[in-house]
């Protein structure tokens, strides 16, 4: 995919309560991504301005903001969050994640990730894999692609989630060739 450069991406907690162990996305990110070399960030501790007290629920939007503005004081080319609590964008009920497309900030949500019983830590370390990759993959200006295997397929439900594997299809693989040459 990418060869002579590489490129930093942060990860960061937002929010002072956290349930995915951030060491354990840099992996399959770097497996998605081979020229990203991902490392932690210290958290976001309050993204209170972020939140919505009708819907109980945070603005994915407006966090994507508060971490435009973190990355202005990091040393890194991207920055992607993990959040706790429930995300929204306005239309939508809920997200699992936004980014800017293309851009330098993406963040996901754990909080839906969850399977009913919330005691299989290995299904949600896969969920959120995957979400992350997913949002790099805007970042790095894919668009949402129609087939349900590949990761940049947009995932409604935890069904969506599960169905698609965490790579790109040859598809995505050759626009992003193109995007990042």
């Amino acid at each position: 995919m990418k060869s002579a450069t590489s490129e930093n991406l942060g990860l960061i907690q937002i929010g002072e309560k956290s349930d995915c162990d951030l060491n354990g996305l840099i992996d399959p990110i770097s497996a998605g991504y081979p020229w990203i070399k991902a490392s932690i960030v210290a958290p976001l501790a309050d993204p209170g301005e972020a939140f919505d007290s009708r819907r109980n629920q945070y603005h994915s939007t407006r966090i994507l903001a508060l971490l435009e503005r973190q990355i202005l004081k990091l040393r890194i080319d991207r920055l992607l969050g993990v959040a706790y609590s429930d995300l929204y964008v306005p239309g939508m009920n809920f997200v699992f994640g936004e980014a800017r497309r293309p851009g330098r900030v993406g963040v996901i949500s754990t909080y839906r990730l969850k399977s009913q019983s919330g005691d299989e830590p290995d299904l949600l370390h896969n969920r959120a894999a995957k979400e992350a990759i997913h949002e790099i993959g805007h970042m790095a200006g894919l668009k949402h692609c129609s087939k349900t295997s590949c990761v940049m397929h947009f995932s409604l439900g935890l069904s969506d989630t599960d169905l698609k594997s965490p790579d790109l299809c040859e598809n995505c693989q050759s626009h992003l060739r193109v995007t990042i040459d």
